[in-house]
């Protein structure tokens, strides 16, 4: 049988004004709470802004924004895609003014807990998928693409770009499926 003990409101509050002083404490003084940017957490973060950019290109159907977080010499492996690889800012645009999110409404979602990141310094190896609906504020709506973007990020000059890019199909949907490598 366990034991429970009744707690004051006031004896809470005053346990509680403690441990924020503690805790205020151990960030006043780094040192004491011990914690540090490793792993590249910082980078990582990054990553995650070019992914969410990324995805709201997508559903607004902004093309500068979209090439904006391309290496000017980037490449695009579509997998399926006879007119694949897309090389550098030209090629990409074209394929992007002709893909389904910028000629289509669509809203753009990713399964955040599949996202993939691995840094090594300037370089990084990213994976995420889009599910992309169509006609996404109307009753009618549907699932109008399932894909993956893998591959090579850079960061250049403070900002991650994609550089060496393959994108494909991420069906059937699966939490636990990773559809590249």
């Amino acid at each position: 049988m366990t034991e429970h003990s009744l707690i004051s409101r006031g004896d809470l509050l005053r346990k509680g004004a403690a441990g924020a002083a503690l805790g205020g404490l151990a960030l006043a003084l780094p040192g004491v709470s011990g914690a540090e940017v490793s792993h590249g957490s910082e980078q990582i973060g990054e990553i995650y802004e070019l992914q969410a950019a990324f995805h709201r290109a997508k559903t607004t159907a902004d093309l500068e924004l979209m090439m904006s977080l391309w290496d000017e010499d980037g490449t695009l492996r579509n997998q399926g895609d006879a007119n694949s690889p897309y090389v550098g800012s030209d090629q990409l645009r074209g394929f992007w003014q002709r893909s389904g999110s910028f000629t289509h409404r669509r809203l753009s979602l990713v399964p955040s807990f599949k996202t993939s990141i691995d840094v090594h310094g300037d370089e990084a190896f990213l994976y995420f998928e889009c599910h992309d609906i169509g006609d996404y504020d109307l009753p009618t709506r549907f699932i109008a693409a399932d894909l993956f973007l893998a591959g090579t990020v850079r960061n250049i000059a403070g900002n991650w770009v994609f550089y060496d890019m393959t994108a494909g199909t991420s069906s059937p949907l699966s939490y636990s499926t990773y559809y590249y490598p």
